[in-house]
C-alpha cells in the first residue's frame, strides 16, 4: 500500500518547529553552562583555576608557598598558571560538548560551542 505524502508546506513547518525547539533548548543549555564550573589544580594544589561552562575564568587561587617560591622562579609560576588554565578550559569544553550533545543528539554543528 502506498501512503499519500503530506503536503510540502506541512512537512516544512514541522521541520521549522523542530528546529526552533532545538534552538530554544540550546539557548537554555548555554545559559545553564554559565552556572556550571570545572576546576583544575596543578603543582600539588599550588595553583587552582575555576572556569565556567562558557569558558570564562572565574577564579585563580595560588598557595602561599608557591607565591614565596615564585620570588626566585617566576617562570615556574607562570607555567603552572598556564597549565591550570589550559586544563580547566579543556574540561569546560568537554562539559559544554556533553551538554550540547544531549540537545543535538550528537550531531556536530560547526560553530555551536
Amino acid at each position: 500500500m502506498v501512503r499519500k505524502l503530506k503536503s510540502k508546506s506541512a512537512g516544512s513547518s514541522n521541520i521549522l518547529k523542530q528546529a526552533q525547539e532545538m534552538q530554544a533548548r540550546m539557548i537554555a543549555v548555554q545559559e545553564e553552562l554559565k552556572s556550571k564550573t570545572v576546576e583544575a589544580s596543578v603543582g600539588g594544589g599550588a595553583v587552582l583555576v575555576q572556569v565556567n561552562g562558557q569558558k570564562e575564568v572565574i577564579s585563580v587561587k595560588l598557595s602561599e608557598d608557591i607565591i614565596k617560591e615564585a620570588q626566585d622562579d617566576k617562570e615556574m609560576l607562570e607555567d603552572l598558571i598556564l597549565s591550570a588554565v589550559s586544563e580547566a578550559m579543556r574540561q569546560a569544553e568537554e562539559l559544554a560538548e556533553k551538554e550540547m550533545n544531549a540537545v543535538t543528539g550528537g550531531i556536530n554543528i560547526p560553530g555551536l560551542i
